[in-house]
């Protein structure tokens, strides 16, 4: 490596962070563990008297879809119907209320999708009216029971508007009592939501929602934190309970601040199966695959990863963790921790008997993003320029593919003595960026003359998905007087499993002594590259050490990530660079041996060619088309003539009857052992005569164009040959024909 990502000296200690983010009100809170943050997430489904049996389905469907679809382990969800106080039941009845605690497993996520399929419904004695008073009130005291500085999210599902009238609780008329709730709403209930920083997100679907009121629910409560900056929650109005399942998952990835693309759709008949693809991101370190299917528990779900493997319903495999929920409901689940990105199917199989309808996948996840920070020189003098280089990173590998990057945005702030400034990091090849494209975001700073001390260098990512893991970097102004700094340079930037790669220390010793060191590689995937040697000798004044780095035979595609330093015998950086080295997929047989198999091939083609060549020489030469052949009688000739048909011999038969009558001759099948024409390599033409004939000395006679030769054991009989040089169309003539007979068909023993 060379250039700008070359140019790290050091005399201080590095400090290799991850990329954070500081803790600002209109910021997502960061996840200092790199895990995914744990949220507080309440769910209130409308169960009034307007609701049909399929749209109370579609509610469950709704509701139990997001409570497995949280990422975290630790949240806590609770979901709850609510109605009114008006008949024989409370409004939200605490018998009924499903909870899904922190650190929950699948077993529990599982009860949590029977516990809303079974209590999200209408019982007896319940009233018609909707309490959103009731419904706000348990939401937010749900969210609020505890004092940490989770996320709090209420999502609101209705079908309807505000009906108190005939609940005394409110007044003692109705139109009074719409109005007080309607006033307990706006000035109690939803200040302390936003007091308590509950989001609260209202859907409305049919048509008799009040969208007044639920857009002042959520314009009126805390705005999510998010990485791009603050999401106000907002209400939203559907067609009916179907749109209502796609409309809650989607707010509640905005009020959670995932990302996530709109649901795969498709019927699914009876018997049949259905297969839908997903994409998983590089950049998503925590998803849920997220099935709905329809009517019918019984549909099988298969998750098939983009290995062509299927996935398990709980374990480890590789960096995956995973874990399955609501196999057995009307919602499925799989939960992932550090997902395989690419393309994922999802095949969903239905009973012969069923007639579950629309059936739908969809993933959400998230992004905790961290990076190894390099500062070139990690510990600068006062008013020096200094470079500070990052590549995004999951908790698995770094991120080398510029495309899963796109609409996210890195930035850093350095503060210290007379300093407090930040910085735009891009990766635009301009600036301290040396290369367009390769993921490495960079940004120059430069220290004022007076600085002294510490300062830190803090990361911020933002974009749709994403949250920062907070750490953060810090540095020391290095003393004046003689520096010892080392410059590491790579000859190449991507290499094969089980290939070297060479570089190059450049010493700048200002020292009157030498400086034992070591090379080291912090920060990438472990084993994947070693280095040598270990140990070097930077002489004082200017050197040059050469060293070489080796990747194991068993490394996986991808970016090789983490830093090349050089380290004092104290521990002391002198200097670093960010390991910019990609390991290649192995090639294939076909890719290794391609040209050598075209070789092959084209070898083999060209003997092929010369051998058809050399064949079609030899049969032209042996070819006995066209000849004909007279039989005659004492100097006289005997119909029929026969011309030989394309081939390479012509067989016949003199029939020499015993009534006295001319002979003739007459054609028969191939392979009869009778008089038989040939032409010899040299061109020459022979007869061959049957066993009953043999020769005395030849098995067979030569014959000449023109010239009669005598047939043995019939002296007075004779054949004349003469040439053609192409055969007439044939004619069928029975086998004692006595009009000229031209045969047909090509030689079968060549």
């Amino acid at each position: 490596m060379n250039g700008r990502f070359g140019r790290a000296f050091a005399a201080a200690p590095l400090v290799a962070c991850a990329l954070g983010v500081p803790v600002l009100p209109a910021r997502a809170a960061p996840s200092p563990s790199g895990e995914v943050e744990p949220i507080h997430l309440a769910i209130a489904v409308d169960e009034s008297g307007s609701l049909s049996d399929d749209e109370v389905r579609q509610e469950r469907i709704a509701a139990a879809s997001v409570a497995i679809a949280e990422l975290s382990p630790q949240s806590d969800v609770t979901v709850f119907g609510f109605g009114s106080n008006a008949g024989n039941v409370q409004a939200v009845d605490p018998d009924r209320i499903c909870e899904l605690a922190a650190g929950a497993g699948a077993a529990a996520r599982d009860a949590m999708v029977a516990c809303v399929q079974d209590n999200i419904r209408r019982r007896t004695g319940e009233s018609a009216d909707t309490d959103f008073v009731a419904a706000l009130g348990q939401g937010v005291k749900t969210l609020t029971r505890t004092s940490d500085d989770r996320r709090r999210i209420l999502l609101l599902l209705t079908d309807g508007q505000l009906d108190v009238r005939r609940d005394g609780h409110y007044g003692s008329t109705p139109e009074g009592r719409q109005r007080e709730a309607e006033k307990d709403i706006r000035d109690r209930i939803l200040p302390e939501a936003k007091d308590g920083g509950v989001q609260i997100w209202p859907l409305g679907f049919g048509d008799d929602v009040r969208a007044e009121l639920l857009d002042v629910m959520a314009a009126q409560s805390a705005p999510a934190r998010c990485s791009q900056g603050e999401v106000t929650p907002e209400a939203r109005l559907v067609a009916d309970g179907a749109a209502a399942v796609t409309a809650m998952m989607d707010a509640f990835v905005k009020g959670r601040c995932l990302n996530s693309n709109p649901p795969e759709e498709s019927p699914l008949p009876k018997g049949k199966t259905v297969e839908f693809t997903v994409t998983v991101p590089a950049i998503a370190t925590d998803g849920a695959i997220n099935v709905t299917k329809g009517g019918d528990e019984r549909i099988k779900v298969e998750f098939i990863g983009p290995d062509g493997k299927p996935a398990p319903a709980t374990g480890t495999v590789g960096d995956t963790t995973f874990e399955l929920a609501g196999s057995g409901g009307l919602v499925e689940s799989l939960r992932m921790r550090n997902p395989a990105s690419g393309t994922w199917r999802v095949k969903l199989t239905a009973p012969a008997d069923a007639n579950p309808g629309t059936v739908t996948a969809r993933v959400v996840w998230q992004g905790v993003l961290h990076t190894v920070f390099v500062l070139d020189p990690p510990s600068p003098r006062a008013g020096e320029t200094v470079s500070v280089f990052m590549r995004p990173h999951t908790r698995t590998a770094e991120i080398g593919d510029p495309s899963e990057l796109a609409g996210y945005s890195f930035a850093a702030q350095v503060s210290g003595t007379g300093l407090d400034q930040s910085l735009r990091l891009a990766d635009d090849g301009a600036g301290a960026d040396e290369h367009d494209g390769d993921t490495y975001y960079s940004a120059s700073f430069t220290l004022p003359p007076t600085a002294t001390g510490s300062y830190r260098v803090v990361g911020n990512a933002s974009g749709p998905g994403v949250v920062s893991d907070q750490q953060e970097t810090t540095f020391r102004i290095a003393a004046p007087g003689p520096q010892v700094r080392a410059r590491i340079l790579l000859d190449a930037t991507t290499a094969l499993p089980g290939a070297e790669v060479t570089g190059t220390i450049q010493g700048s010793n200002g020292s009157s002594a030498a400086v034992p060191a070591r090379i080291v590689l912090t920060g990438g995937r472990d084993g994947t590259v070693t280095v040598t040697p270990a140990g070097i000798t930077l002489a004082a004044g200017a050197s040059e050490t050469g060293f070489t780095l080796t990747v194991a035979d068993n490394a996986a595609p991808g970016p090789a990530g983490g830093i090349v330093q050089v380290l004092g015998a104290d521990r002391t950086v002198l200097g670093n660079t960010p390991l910019n080295l990609t390991v290649l997929a192995p090639p294939s047989l076909l890719e290794r041996y391609g040209l050598y198999l075209l070789a092959v091939v084209v070898v083999l083609a060209t003997l092929l060619a010369v051998l058809l060549l050399a064949r079609r020489r030899r049969r032209a030469a042996i070819e006995v088309k066209g000849l004909t052949v007279a039989l005659h009688e004492d100097g006289r000739e005997l119909p029929p003539q026969l011309v030989a048909p394309a081939g390479t011999r012509f067989e016949f038969d003199v029939l020499v009857p015993d009534d006295g009558s001319a002979p003739a001759l007459r054609r028969v099948s191939a392979g009869s052992d009778r008089y038989r024409i040939e032409r010899g390599t040299d061109g020459s033409v022979r007869l061959f005569v049957p066993d009953a004939d043999t020769l005395p000395d030849s098995p067979f006679l030569p014959l000449a164009p023109g010239a009669v030769v005598p047939l043995p054991r019939h002296p007075r009989l004779g054949l004349r040959l003469s040439g053609r040089p192409t055969a007439p169309a044939a004619i069928a003539a029975p086998d004692d024909a006595t009009l000229p007979l031209y045969l047909s068909g090509r030689d079968d023993d060549l």
